[in-house]
């Protein structure tokens, strides 16, 4: 059986990408901050899907994240999504943004933590044995402020940039050891409807099952 991984899980497209993946027959390992936001990820799920493990690491820590990836080497990862993002929101769960002069020097290197330096140390930590395999996808969550950066919402139009910048760059050289890196850019707020998570796993769900031949490198929703 094969198994996707989702670095990042959360009730929005990372459980409903893990549901996507789950009803092709994959072993599905959700990966978020802490046991207690497992414990709410578990309940969500509920019997939704039948083989599912939850581990917790931080991804401010990609030493840690690191270490996770580790136990998994033997078994392989098939499929692993890097979903994790720094963001703000108020009570209602509405986005806010956080301007550059209104953040401390560890709050801006927390968030480049979360948005740049660890998902590029999980790729370089999960390449070596996907290239030894000759197969394997990594998929990122992107989005709209990779290509229209906001000011007010800086350090996360940074790393939206920076993961667009490393699958394009990647995506050739990947491709010739079997590796299929893509990226969805997600140019809606994802809570402003709740079809949206759904419409997005299935985008990610394509550019996975794409043949080798027809492979691409983003995709973009919601389509033109």
């Amino acid at each position: 059986m094969k198994t996707y991984m989702c670095i990042g899980a959360g009730p929005g497209i990372g459980l409903a990408t893990a549901r996507r993946f789950a009803r092709e027959g994959y072993r599905i390992v959700l990966v978020s901050r802490s046991a207690a936001d497992n414990d709410r990820l578990r309940e969500m799920l509920g019997n939704d899907i039948a083989d599912v493990r939850f581990e917790s690491a931080d991804a401010t820590d990609p030493a840690q994240l690191g270490a996770l990836l580790e136990r998994y080497a033997d078994t392989g990862i098939d499929v692993i999504h890097y979903n994790a993002a720094a963001m703000r929101y108020d009570p209602s769960g509405a986005l806010v943004g956080a301007p550059i002069d209104a953040q401390g020097s560890a709050e801006i290197t927390s968030d480049i933590a979360v948005n740049v330096a660890t998902p590029l140390a999980t790729l370089a930590k999960v390449l070596p044995s996907m290239e030894a395999r000759g197969t394997g996808t990594i998929l990122l969550t992107g989005g709209g402020f990779a290509v229209e950066p906001s000011a007010d919402f800086l350090t996360l139009s940074v790393g939206k940039a920076a993961l667009r910048t490393a699958a394009q760059a990647l995506f050739e050289p990947l491709k010739q050891r079997g590796v299929h890196i893509a990226t969805v850019r997600v140019s809606t707020l994802v809570a402003s409807d709740p079809g949206h998570p759904a419409k997005i796993a299935d985008e990610f769900w394509a550019l996975h099952a794409q043949p080798p031949e027809a492979w691409t490198w983003e995709a973009i929703y919601p389509r033109a």
